[in-house]
């Protein structure tokens, strides 16, 4: 495995030739810090209590802003890189099949997450406590388990296939759920409303762009209504329509495209 700089983050190019989390040196992080945790040394002084070992692998883990996972790469293990606070960013190769069990836990800067087309089952708290907004699950994936996405407080579009089965709590701590309890006015949010909530005209825009295909005609629709200012108005984390086409591996349109055949059907040029 090796880093690089990508875009201007740290990016570490994930082969699964390494076993990235170390259980006896992440339970010496977790012992120390608990003993230390109410006395007034700062973070620098409490790291200073730790051993090399254990310095070098923190260290390591929080350097990391950028997960890309190669081609070949099948499974992601139980928690590769939980508690990774640095992570912005992970792209997934469409050969990975399952998430295991926290394997993305508590990646509390989290943002951006592309889930390879081949994914079939994300395991239970894969991504709890990061900060997505946005998830796009492909067709593939048949199972999304116990608090796979939940506690990631902005999380307000799951585009997830009909015939994925959700457990009850996978999104538990999110405003879809909050969305989905007042708008039912039930005590537990139905997944049958999660799985249609994709119709809420409120990210049409950024659904449409962000999609594993994204359809011309439904974009075109979108801008008749909206004009093109919608493409320039953000999201809850801040990201425009436009960029996520920058940034969607699996769309081919540009945004000067889109424009340009919009006012060729519109005028008639």
């Amino acid at each position: 495995m090796r880093t690089k700089l990508v875009d201007g983050l740290l990016t570490l190019f994930y082969d699964g030739s390494k076993e990235l989390y170390n259980q006896d040196l992440h339970f010496e992080f977790t012992v120390v810090w608990d003993q230390l945790k109410n006395t007034k040394l700062t973070a620098k002084e409490k790291f200073n209590h730790l051993s090399f070992e254990c310095k070098e692998y923190i260290n390591e883990r929080l350097s990391w802003e950028q997960v890309i996972v190669e081609e070949g790469v099948t499974v992601i293990p139980h928690t590769t890189f939980g508690g990774c606070h640095g992570l912005k960013k992970v792209i997934f190769a469409n050969t990975v099949t399952k998430i295991k069990d926290h394997a993305f836990y508590c990646c509390k800067q989290l943002v951006h997450v592309n889930l390879g087309l081949g994914l079939v089952c994300v395991e239970m708290n894969a991504f709890g406590c990061c900060n997505l907004s946005c998830v796009f699950v492909p067709p593939s994936c048949r199972e999304i388990r116990s608090s796979a996405f939940a506690s990631n407080k902005n999380l307000s579009i799951l585009q997830v296939p009909q015939e994925t089965e959700l457990d009850n709590d996978c999104i538990d701590d999110t405003k879809l759920a909050e969305f989905a309890l007042s708008e039912t006015n039930t005590q537990t949010y139905p997944i049958t409303w999660i799985k249609n909530i994709n119709a809420d005209d409120t990210y049409a825009l950024h659904r449409a762009c962000s999609s594993y295909e994204p359809l011309k005609e439904v974009i075109y629709g979108i801008i008749e209504e909206k004009g093109l200012k919608a493409f320039n108005e953000k999201n809850e984390i801040g990201i425009t329509p436009s960029r996520y086409l920058k940034e969607n591996p699996y769309a081919d349109l540009s945004e000067m495209e889109i424009v340009r055949d919009y006012f060729s059907k519109k005028f008639n040029f």
